[in-house]
């Protein structure tokens, strides 16, 4: 790459390739979306400043798209694809402001677009799709800042922390890396008035969490001091859950990088310690500071291999560097697994053209992760062709676990809102919604999807009769994935719920 404007073109072209073929996938796929996808666009069905579990802008982000496209896979996925195309775009600026070297830049998205961890926020609009891309954001922000100085670059940062906070809470984690950087290389910095007013932009996020909170009894917080493990702080640990946990989580950091990646990981990290320059501490700082965290916490609870997977984004310019400044053997070898880590993300996507080969032995559908995609759409047009064979007048669709209730939202016809039953689980969003107890004695019918075969009396006891049953087996790559159950029951009386206090 001899100057910017061809790298940059260069980029550009690759990123709507990529783009374009996320989007084919999506609407010529028989897959539906993930059911997180589907439970955030429900949030947007239901617009509020915080949820039970996470901040707004997924709801933001769904209630737009959708106003615009309509309630379509492609209007949810969509968000994921530009929000993944501007990160990489983002990366490439930062990288090409540290360095000066189109090459580095052009490879630091390059790298980025093949992490497991990046292809997953950057297809799938979840909670992380918007934080990483406003992580990225705010430390491009953070450089400019801390280079020049200027208040218009620390109040970038401070907006991009408070959006990235309000993506997701642990954008807060950027706070504290930024401090150690600066105390690092120059503590003059944290006094001046630049610094505090990125604190008070990114504080604003603040607002709507706590006043939503303060009026739901802080069910968010304590949701997450349930995931932190704080109610098993202090208690006799069980080692064999805890070299269990800690074992996935260290082991899964390594899967959603790309373990091709790894050799480069540990030489950049070596490197940093060695020659102590303030870019790779800039780079390397906030991805080691929230392993070691959630490290930490996999002592103490389970923790999903995903969890600090936005603060590696910045990992990508570290190998970007490789590519122009390292030995050859390692300036070939990035080249290498950048490409096979991309035939794998590809490999993922589409396990079936493997299965003629005995890839099912290696892989059972009902294990592979695109699984949880599968069947939902089906059952949705089943659920459709029952309430109207039935002639159903007055009914509602409810189930007992929140990952049905959300497709059932989304791919019965009409939308409509959903209930779910507390048999035992923990507390989640529906239980902040009005419940079925509103349409208690009024005659009202209902449809009850569930996992399993088996009908559960709590929820037969509370109908006057059942009407209509039938079971449902999903298939995905030829072979049942689930055990479905829909239940049409008449006259609701009264379901007993199980209180729980659990988050």
């Amino acid at each position: 790459m001899k100057t910017a404007l061809v790298a940059r073109r260069s980029l550009l072209i690759i990123i709507v390739i990529i783009s374009i073929v996320k989007i084919l996938f999506t609407i010529t796929t028989s897959l539906g979306l993930f059911s997180e996808e589907a439970q955030y666009w429900l949030w947007s069905q239901n617009l509020d400043w915080n949820y039970y579990s996470k901040p707004l802008m997924v709801a933001v982000n769904n209630f737009i798209s959708t106003s615009i496209m309509g309630h379509t896979d492609l209007a949810v996925r969509i968000n994921a694809v530009l929000y993944g195309a501007a990160t990489v775009w983002v990366i490439f600026e930062l990288a090409l402001l540290m360095f000066k070297n189109p090459k580095i830049a052009f490879w630091s998205g390059i790298t980025l677009v093949v992490m497991p961890f990046f292809h997953l926020a950057s297809f799938f609009h979840t909670t992380d799709t918007s934080l990483v891309f406003f992580w990225a954001l705010s430390f491009y922000f953070f450089w400019r800042a801390i280079e020049e100085n200027r208040m218009v670059w620390w109040g970038g940062a401070g907006l991009a922390t408070a959006l990235g906070m309000l993506s997701k809470n642990v954008m807060f984690l950027s706070i504290p890396a930024i401090v150690v950087y600066l105390l690092m290389i120059d503590p003059k910095k944290l006094i001046q008035k630049g610094f505090y007013f990125y604190l008070f932009g990114a504080s604003l996020s603040l607002l709507p969490i706590l006043f939503w909170n303060y009026q739901h009894d802080f069910v968010t917080f304590k949701h997450l001091g349930t995931l932190g493990g704080v109610q098993t702080f202090g208690s006799p640990l069980n080692w064999g859950d805890t070299f269990k946990n800690v074992s996935e989580f260290v082991l899964g950091q390594g899967a959603i990088i790309s373990v091709f990646f790894i050799p480069l990981l540990i030489l950049i990290f070596k490197r940093g310690g060695q020659k102590r320059e303030k870019e790779f501490y800039f780079l390397l700082l906030p991805a080691f500071m929230s392993w070691l965290l959630f490290f930490g916490i996999s002592f103490l609870n389970r923790v999903e291999v995903n969890w600090p997977s936005f603060a590696y984004v910045q990992l990508s310019i570290c190998f970007g560097w490789l590519v122009a400044n390292g030995p050859r053997f390692w300036k070939k070898y990035i080249k290498v697994a950048t490409l096979i880590s991309a035939g794998f993300l590809v490999f993922i996507m589409n396990p079936s053209t493997l299965d003629a080969f005995g890839y099912k032995r290696i892989l059972r559908p009902e294990k592979d992760p695109l699984a949880r995609l599968a069947g939902y759409r089906e059952i949705g047009k089943r659920v459709d062709f029952l309430k109207d064979s039935l002639d159903l007048k007055q009914y509602f669709i409810f189930s007992d676990n929140y990952h049905f209730a959300s497709e059932m939202a989304f791919y019965v016809s009409g939308n409509p809102q959903t209930y779910v039953i507390n048999l035992g689980r923990r507390k989640n969003q529906f239980d902040l919604w009005a419940g079925i107890s509103q349409f208690e004695n009024k005659g009202y019918s209902g449809i009850f999807v569930h996992r399993g075969k088996d009908e559960i009396p709590a929820v037969q006891n509370g109908f006057n009769r059942l009407i209509y049953q039938e079971i449902q087996y999903p298939i995905y790559r030829g072979d049942t994935i689930r055990i479905v159950r829909i239940a049409i029951y008449e006259g609701l009386t009264h379901i007993k719920e199980v209180q729980v206090n659990r988050y």
